[in-house]
């Protein structure tokens, strides 16, 4: 995903251990949502903005023997790295934001945290609707910060992770709130039966959730924000130091989940 004023992509040397904080935040949950919805051997998945492929590898053993997994992104480097790369598992060079992606075949399709990215977030979610076969499933995660805009502790970290999103929300599409709105949006792009859960993981301070994502996506924003200045520095470290310390608590922000069938 090409959007305009994305920071996060693939070329920075820390994005790789910046996701994997949060595959350990949210792939337990990810896995739960796809094996209640059917994902079995044979089934045709199709995962957009794979990422890290973590849930793309774990596709293709849940749909072996016989199925299948398209592992779609922009830039498919941290795809591509990986030293064995199960049977099933194909990786296409795609971005959701410029073009359609095959269509009309594929029994599942798959987002987390991509679509609140996007330049036209209902055009990419028709595009992915339209991949599904009649009777498919669609399945998307997407973030809503308003558990740390109201409920982060301490006021330090919730003080500048705000002034954070704010940040990226007036230079870029993305949409720190989006994930509320989501179970509507599949809805209007002619999804039916949709439903939605959020969830939100606690971590603690030096665990992979909090040290690895929330630290190095506050380090990615450091120098906007302090050339900007939306914060000081001093408030800036006061906001990293309770992410390395475990005997702080961290609310991460809260991921919806929704999912719904294209029509028979």
């Amino acid at each position: 995903m090409t959007a305009q004023g994305y920071l996060f992509d693939q070329a920075w040397t820390l994005e790789r251990t910046r996701l994997a904080g949060l595959e350990a935040a949210l792939d337990a949950g990810t896995r739960g949502h796809l094996t209640r919805l059917g994902t079995a051997p044979g089934s045709r998945c199709l995962e957009v903005g794979a990422g890290g492929g973590t849930v793309a590898r774990w596709l293709a053993g849940r749909v072996a023997p016989g199925g299948s997994i398209v592992a779609a992104d922009a830039h498919t480097g941290f795809l591509e790295a990986w030293d064995d790369q199960p049977p099933g598992l194909e990786i296409l060079r795609h971005d959701i934001a410029a073009a359609d992606l095959p269509t009309g075949g594929f029994d599942l399709v798959y987002a987390r945290w991509l679509v609140h990215w996007l330049p036209d977030k209902r055009r990419g979610l028709r595009r992915m609707a339209a991949a599904l076969r009649p009777g498919g499933v669609l399945l998307v995660e997407e973030p809503d910060f308003v558990t740390a805009f109201h409920g982060c502790e301490p006021p330090a970290l919730r003080r500048v992770l705000t002034a954070g999103m704010r940040h990226l929300q007036a230079s870029s599409p993305g949409d720190a709130e989006y994930g509320r709105r989501l179970p509507d949006e599949l809805s209007a792009v002619g999804l039916t039966g949709v439903e939605a859960e959020g969830r939100c993981p606690v971590a603690r301070g030096g665990t992979p959730p909090a040290a690895g994502f929330l630290r190095l996506t506050l380090e990615k924003l450091r120098r906007p924000l302090l050339e900007g200045g939306l914060v000081t520095e001093a408030e800036f470290e006061d906001a990293l130091a309770p992410l390395g310390d475990p005997r702080v608590t961290v609310l991460m922000p809260m991921t919806v989940a929704a999912w719904g069938r294209r029509p028979e």
